[in-house]
């Protein structure tokens, strides 16, 4: 405990910190009641994946474990599962549709339906914690970043257009775009008024068409290009590379456009199809047929212009630059009330055309109808014509705003969309609940403090969503934004919040917050940062902690080992950055030893843990350590270590990871022991 003392702040100890379930097993009762019977204060609830076990835990569970955390005075948290449970709504191909959005909404309404079952007993709201998502598509590099950012700060020209590019593309407001090109830019201000992604080695993008997100690989700067050496020189990066897509999709979609429109000019227009089709001695009920489809086609062409028209829409509304996207949202809207207006003449032309080629056909011998419908002709005919030329200039018009006006980012980054559709999906999954309770109760909305959960969103491993501070405090701020908005749909709802809380924009920012995982933030190792940076990211989030989940962790992996075992300074000083956090008893703690080096890292670098933890001791009676203890290093190579990482007696990287134990841990006296931080002989 001596040591422990100096590397971790005492307030940790003074609270009784929490522990989690192992979330392998759907039986959370009988984990529970282990954890409370080993004397633990706290307990968080979880399993590893939705469908297969938190969707078949019994009711009777999730009330049993809440009356005997009541009883024993238990604070009891969920942690949502992580498998199958993604609140940006990603699919196995990392696309994110409306669909699979509505049933992340579903599985949120459920995991939040099981905290309102729990509370009811309870007696007070539970604490959910929800990752952020676990898709890592963004690539981190400190070296990268370093050269990132110091080239745009020797480099005016550089960074005027990396400025422009991120405006253009509505990422960065207009008070931003000036900060950063004027001429006093330091460090400070790159950091504050440019996006974190902005600096990735890489980032995945995709594509917003009619409100789903359709996955399109990788934003690469070019220097990591093979046989790019002489562009290399030119400094480049995601952002260049997104706006460079963001354009190609555009003139791709324009090109077709085009296509289809010369199409439709050929078939409507050469030869003035209608005199031919109604000629003045026969009337050609094929040809009028034939007519009246490539008539049709062009209605459909103006749709699907329109189609475009509505994405461009839904797209201006990310612009960060409210008079921006105010002008933006003005010049579209004109466009797409000139479209609509030509999508009616085209239906009524289909419509008089439709009705007179039958009246001629009944009315076959009378020439006086013929030559009144002939007259009539010659004005559809000018007509279409004119709308024809009338929509090729607007085309234009609009082709000219996407690509020099306003660039409309219908290409986004991975970050940027996952921080949109999250919030989606719980403010729906809020909804859902709530359409779930007014069916139940007639006075739902007085119980709203039992069923709407306090909602905690953990950062994840470094390239997924929301794992930098900037973008995690974005992302919080639009889950507000979104539940804010539910909320207010529901009258009877927002008064009783309001009484209550005095505003639902206090109520909103008392239940949506942070949980903190200090060993996945530390994991930022593994890509080159050091202690200072993981230790600023720390206090950039700090105001937003509800929540903290602790273990150590090691070479940046996800190693969960229990507190002490690798004496871990960087986690270590998180802990005394946010000391004054340890002491705020509204915050929970939540120890989390075992995951990944329980039941992975012992595949690859030795068994003895694993056989540890089912009870067995690792030397025989002549006190040889036995086979299924040896070291097994991958592939039957040498362990390769990186410097930074030290040997210490607790080390899963020490050559015989747990022969250095304690005797009465397992150990014998007769090997020689290391003391923390000393490395190994």
């Amino acid at each position: 405990m001596d040591n422990e003392d100096k590397k971790y702040p005492k307030e940790l100890y003074n609270r009784r910190i929490s522990t989690s379930t192992n979330p392998q097993t759907v039986n959370q009762l009988q984990q529970y009641l282990s954890k409370i019977s080993a004397g633990y204060p706290g307990v968080e609830i979880q399993t590893f994946s939705f469908s297969g076990q938190w969707a078949n835990i019994p009711r009777q569970i999730f009330e049993e474990i809440a009356r005997n955390a009541r009883i024993n005075n238990v604070e009891v948290t969920i942690h949502a599962p992580e498998k199958d449970f993604q609140l940006p709504a990603t699919d196995e191909r990392g696309n994110i549709r409306i669909d699979n959005i509505k049933q992340m909404a579903y599985k949120t309404s459920v995991i939040l339906e099981s905290a309102g079952i729990m509370a009811r007993i309870y007696g007070e709201p539970i604490k959910v914690n929800m990752h952020a998502g676990d898709l890592t598509l963004t690539e981190w590099d400190k070296d990268f970043e370093k050269r990132l950012k110091d080239e745009l700060l020797s480099n005016y020209e550089f960074r005027k257009s990396f400025a422009e590019k991120l405006y253009r593309l509505g990422f960065i407001t207009s008070e931003q775009y000036n900060r950063l090109v004027s001429n006093n830019v330091d460090m400070e201000t790159l950091e504050k008024n440019i996006p974190s992604w902005a600096f990735a080695k890489q980032e995945a993008t995709y594509i917003n068409l009619n409100g789903n997100y359709e996955y399109a690989g990788f934003a690469i700067p070019e220097k990591y290009l093979a046989g790019a050496v002489g562009r290399a020189r030119k400094p480049v990066s995601v952002v260049d590379e997104i706006y460079k897509e963001n354009e190609k999709v555009w003139m791709n979609i324009f090109n077709d456009i085009d296509r289809n429109l010369y199409s439709i000019k050929k078939r409507l227009l050469d030869n003035y199809q209608l005199i031919n089709y109604f000629g003045y001695t026969s009337t050609d009920q094929e040809k009028i047929g034939e007519f009246l489809y490539n008539l049709k086609t062009y209605r459909s062409f103006l749709e699907k212009v329109k189609e475009y028209i509505d994405v461009i829409e839904n797209n201006i509304n990310d612009i960060a630059d409210p008079n921006l996207r105010e002008a933006a949202r003005n010049k579209i809207s004109f466009y797409k009330q000139r479209f609509e207006d030509s999508l009616k003449r085209i239906e009524n032309y289909e419509n008089e055309i439709s009705k007179f080629a039958k009246e001629i056909v009944q009315n076959d011998n009378s020439p006086l109808y013929r030559n009144y419908f002939m007259n009539k002709i010659f004005d559809f005919i000018n007509d279409i014509k004119s709308s024809i030329e009338y929509t090729g200039g607007l085309l234009s018009q609009l082709k000219n705003t996407v690509f020099s006006e306003f660039p409309i980012p219908i290409v986004k980054p991975y970050q940027e969309v996952a921080i949109k559709t999250a919030p989606e999906v719980i403010a729906e999954g809020i909804r859902m609940l709530i359409e779930r309770e007014k069916d139940k109760n007639p006075d739902w909305y007085k119980d709203f403090d039992k069923y709407l959960s306090y909602i905690n969103i953990e950062e994840s491993y470094p390239g997924a969503p929301a794992t930098r501070p900037d973008i995690w405090k974005k992302l919080l701020n639009n889950i507000r934004e979104e539940v804010k908005k539910v909320i207010e749909s529901y009258q009877q709802l927002k008064e009783e919040i309001e009484k209550k809380y005095g505003s639902v924009d206090e109520f909103v920012k008392e239940r949506i917050g942070a949980t903190l995982d200090v060993g996945h933030i530390k994991m930022f190792e593994k890509y080159g940062y050091k202690k200072e940076d993981i230790l600023k990211w720390v206090e950039e989030i700090k105001p937003e902690i509800r929540h903290l989940h602790v273990h150590e962790t090691q070479a940046g992996e996800d190693t969960h080992l229990p507190l002490g075992m690798g004496w871990d300074d960087v986690i270590a000083s998180e802990l005394e950055k946010i000391r004054d956090i340890l002491e705020n008893k509204k915050v929970t703690i939540v120890h989390e030893p075992g995951g990944y080096y329980v039941n992975q890292f012992h595949t690859i670098y030795g068994n003895e843990y694993y056989n540890l933890i089912a009870g067995a001791g690792p030397y025989n009676i002549y006190g040889n350590i036995i086979n299924q203890f040896n070291t097994i290093l991958p592939y039957g190579g040498t362990q390769i270590i990186p410097d930074y990482i030290q040997y210490t007696r607790y080390s899963p990287y020490s050559i015989s990871i747990f022969s250095q134990l304690p005797i009465d841990l397992g150990g014998t006296g007769r090997r020689q022991e290391t003391f923390s931080g000393e490395k190994v002989d």
